[in-house]
């Protein structure tokens, strides 16, 4: 195996570990021009304000980091964002002057960083290190300074089950070592319509949480407080009153400082009805594929069998079903589809209780396998496909598995698949959704498979909206995102960016088939002509646009005129892509690059007061690891905690609390859990806490 030094490691692992960290920023330092272990700064202040315009919301955080270190350092500050947002500012305070971002080919803001940096100057390079997630590198930072970061960005909200929601990562400040001196959120929400609704469901009874309603359309909250100490995130939850199939439409006209064109830009979302009632006695053949390969061994496997018993006890008499798993072969419960009787369920779960996972992972033959068997005319026919990995076995291209599953699918079977964890490519995942008439999910290493397995089934055992129709109007359109539109299930929905020449008041009508009535909507919509609108609009249309040319990249391979799309579209509308990075360079005639005379510190040991928390030691961590404390002197002895966290916050693991006496204390660690089981690889944090003294850091493990 390869092996990289520590600080790749920390990198590279953060973008791992933080696919949930969502806009809480975390700086990591070390003294300059050393190869110490990267040490968390602690967060000062956290001020963010949001504000919310149906469905789009646009943030802007403001954070102040403490550089505790009698030295001067060098530090990466690793940025996660929601899956779907995009940056749109970034700027940062560095002795006392503000520096502001722009886009640039990544190879040239890569080598204006490598040059500076070279001459002790501050420039910052933020690019991508992994799915939304970036970092920002900067030196050198002074001893016992602070420095500040400006961060804007928006993002697509979530709609679920007649719900939105927005989350604010307040459990994620819990990275900084020392309790926050003041944290503040002020979020305004408006709408078009009315809201039926809106709460927070994670601080409805809380004192630092004010949410007040200025009208039936616009609704303003509040969280403040002060030498915080955070337990968990911010979350919002409203529900906007519509009709059965609700159409809504948001738009852009740039200012010609823009950059963008003279064109305008529009986001549509349409959203079926919410009732359920005429799916009941619906009949359904349904076939759930899973892998059992080697790398869903343990608790993935037993979380599979609790979801397969969820989908086996979902089923009704008027259901078909079968069970089929794979891993270096394919094994299928029954050799075709049987009726969903009492017994057949029985004898199923048998089936499923017997699973073992052990092999490689032979996507394209568990594909055809399911899809070949023999579903009726008259049902509702759809494979749920779970896996966990990519393909190791069999054929390899991922193309050719998606042109063979639709080759394949002669009988028109919807395909919903379903990817777990980090290692899945969601690029077929995608794809094959896309040419089989389904969409795919995502089930994160936190969620319950049972729960997601279950809804999953419950929103696509029929499609609401089916066979759609879009009218615009007369609308001039162009560069439409997407240009097709699908199907639309319970609880989902479907949104559309594109661009338009001459705005104006336009007739929308939408046509197609609910369940097996036909039904046709008409209604007006204003698509803006003079410069204004939401401007967030035009770069989530340019994100939709990169989106499809970087599908493109990964089927064509990387032709030229493709890469060059990209990051024309990157600079113009300044969204990070692969191909770019986002520089600042002070260029300062009077920066200070002579050398400080602060003797340099270990970076090992963080303290205060006397108490001493050490680097825990090996580390990264591959099966045992040790970590020392110290008391001192002065203090009596009291209770004293030390406990691992994940990098949302979530407790995982308790390794001392109790009665703590002055002097030297050393605690070994095997890297498990509450409940025995072996933390994956990534980073993480232990805390040190006795009375008001908390001290942090981070460790690597690495399986």
């Amino acid at each position: 195996m390869r092996r990289f030094p520590l600080p790749f490691l920390v990198v590279a692992l953060v973008a791992i570990a933080l696919s949930e960290l969502h806009a809480t920023g975390a700086l990591y330092v070390r003294p300059l021009n050393s190869s110490q272990t990267h040490q968390v700064m602690n967060i000062k202040t956290y001020d963010a304000t949001v504000e919310i315009n149906e469905q789009i919301a646009e943030t802007f955080v403001d954070q102040v980091f403490v550089n505790n270190l009698n030295t001067r350092v060098e530090a990466t500050f690793i940025f996660p964002l929601p899956e779907s947002a995009v940056i749109t500012h970034l700027a940062y305070w560095f002795n006392g002057r503000r520096y502001v971002g722009s886009i640039r080919e990544k190879q040239q803001a890569q080598q204006a960083y490598n040059n500076k940096i070279r001459r002790l100057l501050d420039p910052a390079l933020l690019q991508a290190i992994g799915d939304n997630i970036f970092k920002l590198n900067i030196a050198p930072i002074e001893a016992r300074s602070e420095v500040r970061f400006e961060i804007r960005y928006a993002e697509l909200l979530n709609y679920d089950a007649g719900a939105v929601s927005y989350r604010f990562p307040l459990n994620t400040t819990s990275l900084s070592p020392t309790p926050l001196e003041r944290v503040s959120v002020q979020i305004r929400a408006r709408t078009n319509s009315v809201f039926k609704s809106f709460s927070s469901p994670s601080h409805g009874n809380s004192l630092d949480l004010s949410i007040r309603r200025e009208s039936e359309s616009d609704y303003s909250a509040t969280f403040g407080d002060e030498n915080f100490l955070p337990d968990r995130d911010l979350r919002l939850r409203f529900e906007l009153q519509r009709d059965e199939v609700d159409v809504r439409v948001a738009s852009y006209a740039p200012a010609p400082a823009d950059s963008f064109g003279v064109d305008k830009f529009y986001a549509l979302w349409i959203t079926p009805p919410e009732d359920l009632s005429r799916t009941e006695d619906a009949k359904r053949d349904v076939v759930f594929t899973a892998d059992v390969s080697s790398s869903m061994e343990g608790y993935r496997l037993e979380q599979l069998k609790v979801g397969m018993h969820t989908f086996l006890d979902a089923l009704n008499d008027n259901d078909r079903f079968n069970i089929v798993v794979f891993s270096t072969d394919v094994k299928r419960f029954q050799p075709d589809l049987v009726p969903a009787t009492t017994a057949m369920i029985a004898e199923a779960e048998e089936f499923v209780d017997k699973l073992g996972a052990v092999g490689l992972t032979n996507i394209d033959a568990a594909l055809r396998s399911s899809l070949s068997m023999s579903f009726r005319e008259e049902s509702a026919n759809m494979l749920m496909f779970l896996t966990d990995g990519q393909p190791t076995w069999g054929e390899l291209d991922q193309h050719k598995i998606v042109e063979q599953s639709s080759a394949a699918n002669s009988a028109g079977i919807r395909v919903y698949p379903l990817g777990l964890g980090d290692d899945v490519s969601h690029s077929l995942l995608h794809s094959l959704a896309e040419k089989n008439g389904g969409f795919a999910s995502f089930i994160d290493q936190s969620d319950s498979i049972a729960v997601v397995v279950a809804n999953h089934f419950k929103r696509v055992s029929l499609p609401v909206l089916s066979a759609l129709n879009l009218d615009m109007g007369g609308l001039q359109l162009y560069d439409v995102y997407p240009n097709h539109i699908p199907d639309l299930f319970w609880g989902t929905q479907m949104l559309q960016f594109g661009r338009y020449r001459e705005g104006g008041e336009f007739p929308i009508s939408l046509s197609g088939r609910i369940i097996s009535e036909d039904f046709n909507l008409r209604q007006s919509a204003f698509f803006g002509e003079e410069e204004g609108g939401q401007k967030a609009v035009a770069r989530l249309w340019a994100v939709s646009k990169v989106s499809f040319l970087l599908r493109e990249i990964e089927r064509l391979g990387e032709q030229k005129e493709l890469v060059d799309a990209v990051i024309d579209l990157s600079i113009r509308f300044q969204i990070l892509t692969k191909y770019t990075a986002l520089y600042a360079d002070p260029d300062d005639p009077d920066s200070d690059d002579t050398p400080t005379d602060v003797k340099e510190q270990p970076g090992q040991i963080v303290s205060s007061g006397g108490w001493r928390l050490e680097q825990n030691y090996p580390n990264p961590i591959r099966t045992n690891t040790r970590i020392r404390f110290e008391v001192p002197e002065s203090d009596l002895a009291q209770r004293v905690t030390l406990k691992v966290y994940d990098l949302q916050g979530r407790l995982l693991a308790v390794l001392f609390d109790g009665i703590a006496v002055a002097g030297k204390h050393e605690i070994e660690w095997d890297g498990a859990d509450l409940e025995r089981r072996a933390l994956p690889s990534g980073l993480y944090t232990y805390r040190l806490q006795a009375g008001g003294i908390v001290l942090s850091r981070l460790l690597v493990i690495q399986r």
